[in-house]
């Protein structure tokens, strides 16, 4: 059990009246401020004393989360998404954490992903217990996202399609394209396959790459028919890309204009020699 100082009833006030007004719980010297108008640098004095006294814990600079009474500081802290959301936002969820919240994936994941427009130094940090994995997008790449209610408050996350999209955009999210892969799949048996949409969302991102690895896919695993692969190729640019930038290609497919490994070669050529 934490020791706890006395903070005096007046601060105790302010204190509840700060909790109740905060639906996510997280406190911030600007959210501070504004609940019991006082200048900003008050407010961060307030909350830094409050942390000392024993009554709030500190996620990273300015950003505190209230201690129950019976609070273990071994236990995590209540919600990731909302540290995630409040730490990085504009963004929104996405990538692992998108990816088992529509059922892609049976995997459990420590880590939470977080797409952010805002710049980043690591990619990877820790606020207090809760582990994120941050990747800085573009503004223009903010779309294709769902509200869902986490502990009372809504967080953006990437629907299914845009998930998808996101993870043919930049592999690296998944890890690699035989992870991306799998998860694909899980996608195209699901009831939120939508074609049309994922080649709507990959025009909006303005990477033609991603066209090449949805082609590729779609060819080597037979969901669709010529038609449609001739319709994703006229949708891919010239130059060779990599199809998994995590493993080094050494063969070229020139019908989607990427680069591949030994096993994607093979794999490739095996389905051709079935059709």
């Amino acid at each position: 059990m934490r020791q706890l100082s006395g903070i005096g009833s007046k601060s105790r006030a302010r204190l509840k009246t700060i909790i109740e007004s905060s639906s996510d719980n997280i406190l911030t010297p600007k959210r501070v401020s504004n609940i019991l108008s006082l200048p900003q640098n008050e407010s961060a004095r307030l909350l830094s004393r409050w942390h000392n006294a024993g009554w709030l814990r500190r996620i990273k600079r300015g950003m505190y989360w209230p201690i129950p009474l019976e609070y273990d500081p071994d236990l995590p802290v209540e919600d990731e998404w909302l540290v995630a959301d409040r730490a990085f936002s504009p963004g929104y969820i996405g990538g692992f954490s998108a990816i088992k919240h529509w059922d892609f994936t049976e995997q459990l994941f420590l880590t939470t992903f977080y797409l952010t427009v805002k710049p980043v130094v690591l990619r990877e940090v820790t606020l207090g217990s809760v582990r994120l994995k941050l990747k800085t997008i573009k503004p223009y790449k903010m779309f294709g996202t769902k509200m869902v209610w986490r502990s009372n408050v809504k967080v953006k996350i990437s629907d299914p399609s845009k998930t998808i999209i996101d993870l043919l955009d930049d592999p690296h999210l998944g890890g690699s394209m035989r992870v991306v892969q799998d998860f694909f799949m899980e996608y195209w048996d699901s009831e939120h396959r939508d074609l049309k949409l994922l080649i709507r969302y990959g025009k909006k991102m303005r990477n033609r790459t991603i066209f090449k690895r949805l082609g590729f896919l779609l060819e080597l695993n037979k969901l669709v028919d010529n038609r449609t692969i001739k319709s994703l190729q006229n949708k891919i640019s010239a130059g060779y890309s990599a199809f998994d930038p995590s493993v080094k290609g050494k063969f070229f497919i020139r019908k989607w204009n990427i680069k591949v490994s030994t096993m994607w070669r093979k794999e490739y050529d095996r389905q051709k020699r079935d059709s």
